[in-house]
Order: C-alpha cells, then sequence, then structure tokens
C-alpha cells in the first residue's frame, strides 16, 4: 500500500511541475492552440526563436527555432550567453574568423588546419542546442546532440528543434536523419554511443577511402558547462577522449556568475592542460552589456562571455604556439 501512495505522489508531483511549466511558459497574448504545450506529448516545452546578425553586406541574418525543457537537467532550461556567442561566431563569417583566426588559415608544413565546415561536431550538455543548430545551418556533415539523461523530455526538445530548422532550411528527413543524432551522456562516463554515433555520418571520404578519423570528433562545445568546478574532470575525461588528435578543437564558453570564485571556474583550463593534454590555443572575451537575457539577470559582468579553444598538446594547432 505505502508503495502505491509513493507512486501516486510521484505522479502527483510531475502533474504540479507541468502545470507549473505551463504557467510559466505561456504567453497570455497567444493563442492556446499555438503553444507547443496543449499537445500532451510536448508539455512543459517552449518554442521560442533566435535571430543572428550577419555582419556582411547583402546577407540575410539567420534565425533559429529552439525549445527549452522545464524539466531539463541542470540549468537547461534557459538560453545562455555563451550558447547564443558560440552559436553567432559559427554563423557570421565575419565572427567565425575573429574566434578561428588563424586555425583556419593554410599551413606549408601542416596543410589545412582545420576545416569548414567541420565534418564531425558534439555538443555537451546542449540545453537550447543553438550552437549545433547553427552547425547543422553551416553545413557541418555530422552533428551530435548530447545531454544527461534525466527524462525523455530534455530529447523531445531536441527532436523538435531540429525537425522545425530542418523544414524552414528545406532539408529532407533522409539527409537530416544522415547528419543529426541525439544521445544521452553523462560526463565521464561510457562514450561508445557517441563513437557509434559520430562514425555514422561518413564511414567513407569523399575519393571513397576508409575514414580513418570517423570515431574521433572534429568540433567538441560546452556553453556554460564549467560553471561548477565539481564537474570539471568527468568533462575533461569525456571531451579528450572524443577529440580527434591532429586537428580537433574544443570550445569552451562561460560567463563568470559569481557562484564560486572565478579562480575555481578557470581552474577547468590548468586541469585540462596538465592532467588531459589539452592546450587553450585562442581565446576570445565577449561582451554583453544588457546582461544574461535568458535568465533576466542585468549584471553586465555576468553576461560577458568568455571563449576559450583548447586543442591536443601533440596537434598541429599546438605545435605552430610552441614552435
Amino acid at each position: 500500500m505505502g508503495n502505491d501512495d509513493d507512486e501516486n505522489d510521484s505522479i502527483d508531483e510531475q502533474d504540479y511541475q507541468l502545470q507549473l511549466a505551463r504557467d510559466i511558459f505561456r504567453n497570455p497574448e497567444d493563442d492556446e492552440d499555438e503553444w507547443l504545450g496543449t499537445e500532451a506529448e510536448h508539455d512543459g516545452i517552449s518554442e521560442l526563436k533566435w535571430t543572428c546578425p550577419i555582419n556582411t553586406t547583402g546577407a540575410d541574418d539567420i534565425s533559429i527555432v529552439y525549445h527549452l525543457a522545464f524539466l531539463a537537467p541542470g540549468h537547461g532550461d534557459s538560453l545562455w550567453n555563451s550558447s547564443r556567442c558560440i552559436a553567432e561566431h559559427i554563423l557570421d563569417p565575419k565572427r567565425r574568423a575573429v574566434l578561428l583566426g588563424i586555425l583556419l588559415l593554410d599551413n606549408e608544413q601542416n596543410g589545412r588546419k582545420f576545416s569548414w565546415p567541420p565534418k564531425t561536431c558534439l555538443e555537451f550538455g546542449a540545453g537550447a542546442a543553438l550552437p549545433s543548430l547553427a552547425l547543422l545551418h553551416a553545413g557541418a556533415q555530422k552533428v551530435v546532440f548530447t545531454d544527461r539523461y534525466v527524462n525523455e523530455q530534455t530529447f523531445d526538445a531536441l527532436k523538435l528543434s531540429i525537425e522545425k530548422n530542418a523544414l524552414a532550411w528545406n532539408i529532407g528527413e533522409e539527409e537530416i536523419g544522415r547528419r543529426t543524432a541525439i544521445a544521452g551522456h553523462t560526463w565521464g562516463e561510457e562514450i561508445e554511443i557517441l563513437l557509434k554515433a559520430v562514425a555514422a555520418s561518413e564511414t567513407n571520404d569523399a575519393d571513397g577511402s576508409e575514414n580513418e578519423n570517423a570515431q574521433h570528433v572534429d568540433l567538441l562545445i560546452a556553453s556554460d558547462c564549467i560553471y561548477n568546478p565539481t564537474y570539471h574532470a568527468a568533462l575533461l575525461q569525456s571531451a579528450s577522449a572524443l577529440i580527434e588528435p591532429s586537428t580537433g578543437i574544443f570550445i569552451v564558453g562561460y560567463s563568470l556568475h559569481g557562484n564560486v570564485p572565478t579562480s575555481h571556474v578557470e581552474r577547468f583550463f590548468t586541469d585540462a592542460k596538465q592532467e588531459y593534454g589539452l592546450e587553450v590555443v585562442h581565446e576570445l572575451l565577449v561582451e554583453y552589456s544588457e546582461g544574461q537575457m535568458g535568465i533576466g539577470s542585468v549584471d553586465e559582468e555576468r553576461g560577458n562571455v568568455y571563449l576559450k579553444i583548447l586543442a591536443r598538446r601533440d596537434s598541429v594547432h599546438c605545435k605552430d604556439i610552441n614552435s
């Protein structure tokens, strides 16, 4: 009898959380039928549109539809500046040149160090997944969306985002199935499912030869994933196992939220170098004077985004820096 009561309490709590999500996400001016939460399978998921201004004469701005799951793990139910910032630097050629800079240039000794668009990409703790969706728009061959599995709602939201944008960008069902994958992943744990998802993108190069790098990732992304030092080692363990050894890069975007001292957050990069052989090869500060709009914070310092690119110590990127 006690077990039945516990089960009923759990159901009541879930119903309460979903109703709370409806109240939070509902726009009173919107018609009820236009809100995704009116469908049972989409309870607690909000749909929003973000537009990236393109700083190129004659180029149109790019819009992305994204979804937030109220029951997402961590703080995945919000859009953070780092996610927006990385997406902007993926979509806008001028910003991309500033971020990637020399990494995209030809090198006589090593050849092209990092090709664009990248073949294989993976985002940790995707949440709203703006960077992953931006990579899809930019033409990446395979984009793997990952987040910690807590419930299906998070992955339903990611699936909706992929479907809505594929439709808007005229990407067919077969192509989108080939170019995207959604996978649950807890940092520091088994990565076999991720390796399989990446390898499923392209087993052969354009010339028909076998792609030896199929089980490594050209571009890894983590946006606002290092605010809690408790999880630094686990994230670095996953990243170091997945990154393509010679030319792969790991873009880490973060803001300083004040939950721990700044030195504790930035210790991530010291540990990356000393314990995992991942070194910072380029960094950038992007200021957002309006604060963290996604959470309603007007703190200008908290709104700033720090972007750092890491690569393996023995990669072509680090060889140039250390030579």
